[in-house]
């Protein structure tokens, strides 16, 4: 199954099927990482929520998840009937808000969208000030494809070009948004399988890294398959290889990682987003913005959003928790690959 117009369920891609009622009512009772929850009085969970809710975004504003997370805050506002108030934290490659809002307060007036992949990888090779698992999961937003690109200048037509460029010459310059983020991570372990020799190139985000590649000042990149898709329909670049579990549409018919020989990653680099918050959150609480949140991903204007050329695969939390289970597990396997390159 394709996803068609960047819209589909995630549960047809993780093979989970829960249904939002029995979902809200398992969530309720239990936190979001396993651990005991805070509770509240029924008057007090009645009551919530009695301020703003803040939604912390781990990029600067304009950048790719920026977009979803403005566009889904009046649609959370509209389920909480509060006002939500959208706070741009970036810093090493969303660390900063990671662990900003891994400490705060488990009240329920402190929500983040993030990419859990970059975030994953660090953890298993570096001490971090927070643990994926242990969040409150309210839900996920989508799953996008890793996607490998060249300007459409680049002498450079397909995957094997890539290939046998990168070990031809002394070093491909790779542009990234920096070392933490996801794709720069998943560009590293797809190159190396491959026998790209690379030498980073970062910049703040992808639409940075993508004008350095059609200057020419860089040789590929690799990003998210809606943002490579954007840049392919302007003309700016050609996709090489898309590493998702699924064919995008949004992506023609862009070689999938078996085509490239690289199946072994088919579905694994990814670059996906969630919606978290502070573990231990009162069950009222938690179930309060879990039916919000799950409200708003699965809402008729969300779908439309993708229907304009964004990728929308709304999850439930226990869809969220399988993902994150599995990229941990995924990045452990090339902690050595990783940790190597950070170290340089």
């Amino acid at each position: 199954m394709s996803y068609r117009n960047g819209v589909t369920r995630l549960g047809h891609a993780l093979g989970v099927g829960l249904a939002l009622s029995a979902l809200v009512l398992t969530t309720a009772g239990c936190g979001g990482g396993g651990g005991a929850s805070s509770e509240m009085s029924k008057e007090e969970c009645e009551k919530y929520p009695e301020k703003e809710v803040e939604l912390v975004i781990g990029r600067s504003p304009g950048g790719g998840y920026d977009e979803y997370g403005r566009f889904l805050a009046p649609l959370l506002k509209k389920r909480l009937g509060t006002n939500i108030v959208v706070k741009n934290e970036d810093g090493a490659g969303g660390r900063v808000a990671a662990s900003q809002v891994y400490g705060a307060d488990p009240d329920g007036y402190t929500i983040h969208i993030t990419e859990p992949n970059g975030l994953a990888a660090l953890q298993v090779v570096q001490e971090v000030d927070y643990d994926l698992p242990k969040y409150t999961h309210l839900g996920l937003v989508n799953n996008r494809p890793s996607t490998f690109a060249v300007s459409t200048k680049s002498d450079i037509k397909t995957f094997d070009d890539l290939v046998e460029a990168g070990k031809k010459k002394k070093k491909l310059k790779f542009a990234n948004a920096g070392l933490t983020s996801p794709n720069f991570i998943n560009g590293l372990i797809a190159s190396e399988q491959a026998g790209i020799k690379l030498t980073s190139v970062p910049h703040e985000g992808s639409s940075e890294a993508i004008t350095s590649l059609v200057r020419g000042d860089t040789d590929f990149t690799v990003f998210s398959g809606d943002s490579i898709a954007e840049a392919v329909d302007a003309g700016e670049v050609r996709a090489l290889a898309q590493f998702g579990s699924e064919p995008l549409d949004m992506l023609g018919d862009t070689p999938m990682a078996e085509d490239v020989g690289l199946g072994d990653l088919a579905g694994k680099l990814t670059t996906d987003l969630i919606f978290v918050a502070p573990p231990d959150l009162p069950s009222c609480v938690q179930k309060k913005l879990t039916k919000a949140v799950q409200g708003a991903l699965n809402s008729d204007e969300f779908a439309a959003f993708g229907e304009k050329g964004r990728i929308v695969q709304p999850g439930t939390p226990a869809q969220q928790r399988k993902l994150i289970k599995q990229s941990v597990s995924f990045y452990k396997q090339h902690a050595d690959t990783y940790r190597k390159y950070l170290t340089r």
